[in-house]
């Protein structure tokens, strides 16, 4: 026979529970004042959508109502709501909207960033890097190839082939991996292009969310392209994480001085306003190489890019610190430029020679080469003009090394085995 529970034991646990549940929702909830807002936005008549959406999906209605937009009196139907000839459109509760809106959305307050974005890398040129053309219309293939950053052949013909990584995935796997962050310049069916929510993350829209280094973080990180990780290791990055919350984070765009920001974040540096430079979000216009290609070579505008950038660094360093600072990189920009184009003459050798085929990634060798450049060659440079030592050396400089030796002894092999002796 089972034992009986006392009954002040099954009190006292219903007790202890009820206090558990109470502390948890206290802590979880809204406050009182947050609720008030919610209930504003979604139960004042003003707006049909975020009065049903606060039972079917509160979350995105709490997060819009503590948003600007919606201090500013911007409503859900202001953003999603959309032509009726418009092909990314649906009928939805007597509403013609889209769920997903674009720069053609955005543009309508937004113009100035909407169409600096637009004649960005970011834009056109980072999905075009992914999958070639496809998917373009003629007028969205036409202002991307008016960028002037764009992946260009030496005649000026803009490079457009699929990415070999790409082919070799496949689609299914490309979607749930390079897709993801490319898709920030996808072109869109409405005729425009871009995705202004993979920084802009819905739907707070936080002016002091996209100033932080960790929404760049999300693409701009890995083996291939370690920003977030060099901007870690820097100085910078050292003042974010230990006296980032003191940072004035809501000031006023365009009025960023550095009493609100005594170091900087990706956003400081390339594209907020701050000191005599202004606001951008065309992220090329403060940079001075191509850091990212196989062999580095100046971007258009290098010397007045280099300027602007300069004229943020010197809101706290002095000329010749700067100065010395890009020297030093530029030197490291030349080194791995350098050891590149002596392991890129090795293959082609190769396969002039028939030892090797012209297929990507059908070799060891090719791999080899890829993460030479790809991987250690470019972190080498991003580590050397963002105060990256260890990603400069450890991480950068000497696997290069390393993979050249392995490139030049598999050469030999290669060589050996068909009798065709060293190479001259």
């Amino acid at each position: 026979m089972a034992r009986e529970i006392p009954r002040t034991l099954v009190v006292g646990v219903s007790v202890v529970a009820i206090v558990i549940l109470a502390v948890y929702l206290f802590t979880k909830l809204p406050s009182g004042g947050e609720t008030a807002k919610v209930q504003q936005v979604s139960y004042s008549g003003g707006d049909k959508c975020a009065t049903c959406h606060a039972r079917v999906t509160p979350d995105i209605v709490y997060q819009y109502a503590l948003s600007t937009m919606a201090k500013a009196g911007v409503k859900c139907e202001d953003c999603h709501v959309v032509r009726k000839d418009n092909p990314m459109g649906y009928e939805h509760e007597g509403f013609f909207i889209t769920s997903t809106p674009t720069p053609k959305q955005c543009w309508k307050c937004h113009i100035r960033e909407t169409e600096e974005f637009e004649h960005s890398r970011h834009a056109g040129p980072a999905w075009m890097a992914l999958t070639g053309w496809d998917g373009f219309t003629p007028a969205q293939k036409k202002l991307t190839e008016s960028i002037p950053e764009l992946n260009r052949e030496p005649n000026g013909t803009p490079v457009a082939a699929h990415n070999a990584v790409f082919d070799m995935e496949g689609q299914n796997i490309t979607e749930a991996a390079c897709q993801v962050c490319h898709s920030i310049g996808r072109p869109n069916k409405d005729g425009s292009i871009g995705d202004c929510s993979k920084c802009h993350l819905r739907h707070e829209f936080s002016l002091s969310q996209v100033r932080k280094p960790e929404v760049c973080g999300q693409c701009h990180l890995g083996p291939d392209h370690p920003q977030h990780e060099i901007y870690e290791e820097s100085a910078h990055g050292v003042m974010y994480a230990t006296q980032g919350d003191q940072w004035n984070w809501n000031q006023v765009p365009g009025r960023l001085t550095t009493k609100d920001f005594p170091a900087p974040t990706c956003a400081i540096c390339h594209m907020s306003g701050f000191g005599g430079e202004g606001t951008t979000h065309e992220v090329g216009t403060r940079l001075s190489k191509f850091l990212f290609a196989t062999i580095s070579t100046d971007r258009p505008n290098a010397v007045q890019n280099r300027r602007n950038m300069e004229e943020v660094c010197q809101n706290c360093h002095t000329p010749s610190f700067v100065d010395t600072v890009y020297k030093r990189a530029d030197s490291v920009v030349a080194f791995v430029n350098l050891k590149v184009e002596e392991a890129s003459d090795i293959v082609s050798e190769l396969i002039k020679g028939g030892l090797i085929s012209s297929k990507p990634f059908s070799s060891n060798i090719d791999y080899d080469f890829f993460d030479l450049w790809h991987y250690y060659g470019r972190t080498a440079k991003f580590g050397a003009y963002m105060g990256g030592p260890d990603f400069v050396q450890w991480h950068g400089i000497y696997p290069l090394l390393r993979q050249l030796q392995k490139i030049k002894e598999e050469a030999a092999r290669l060589r050996e085995e068909h009798g065709q002796g060293r190479m001259k």
